[in-house]
C-alpha cells in the first residue's frame, strides 16, 4: 500500500509535529473488514470496531496522478472538546480499495455514508481525489460541518 499518513498511529499529530485542530486520525493497524466492522491489531491483540460506532465514513484517492496514490478511508467516530476523532485505513486502488468501500457501505447507514463511499462501492472510482491529506482532511471536516447542520 502507500504510505500517504501525515500522523503517527495512535497519534493525533502530523508528522510534523503539529496537531490539526479540530480532526484527529488514528491508523488502524492491519486492518480488514468483516460483517460485524473492522478488525485491526491493537496493543493487546486484535480489536473489533463496530460499524454502529462510526459516525461518518468518507474515501478518496490521495496522492498525484504520475505518482504514488492510495485509498485512504476515514470512519470517523464522534467528538469531543478538542474536535472530531477518526480511525483511517487504506489500500491501493483497484479490488482491494473497491472491496474496503463494499464492506463499509454494506455496515453503515446511509446518513452515515460520505459520496465517496457510494461511488467507490458501486463503480469502482472515488469521487474524492486530492494531492495531499491536507486536502482531504480539510474536504472531511467540511463534509462534517455540513451534516452537523
Amino acid at each position: 500500500m502507500g504510505d500517504p499518513h501525515a500522523r503517527a498511529p495512535g497519534g493525533g499529530a502530523r508528522a510534523s509535529g503539529v496537531p490539526r485542530v479540530g480532526y484527529r486520525v488514528e491508523l488502524l493497524q492491519a486492518a480488514r473488514p468483516v460483517p460485524e466492522g473492522v478488525l485491526h491489531r491493537a496493543g493487546d491483540g486484535e480489536r473489533l470496531l463496530r460499524w454502529d460506532e462510526v459516525r461518518f465514513a468518507v474515501a478518496a484517492e490521495v496522492g498525484e496522478p504520475e505518482g504514488v496514490r492510495t485509498i485512504v478511508f476515514d470512519l470517523v467516530l464522534g467528538r469531543d472538546e478538542l474536535g472530531w476523532r477518526a480511525v483511517r485505513l487504506d489500500a491501493d486502488p483497484g479490488s482491494d480499495a473497491e472491496e474496503i468501500a463494499r464492506a463499509i457501505h454494506a455496515g453503515v447507514g446511509q446518513e452515515q455514508r460520505g459520496p465517496s463511499i457510494k461511488s467507490l462501492a458501486s463503480d469502482g472510482l472515488p469521487s474524492w481525489w486530492y494531492a495531499d491529506l491536507e486536502g482531504y482532511e480539510e474536504a472531511v471536516l467540511a463534509a462534517l460541518r455540513s451534516a452537523d447542520g
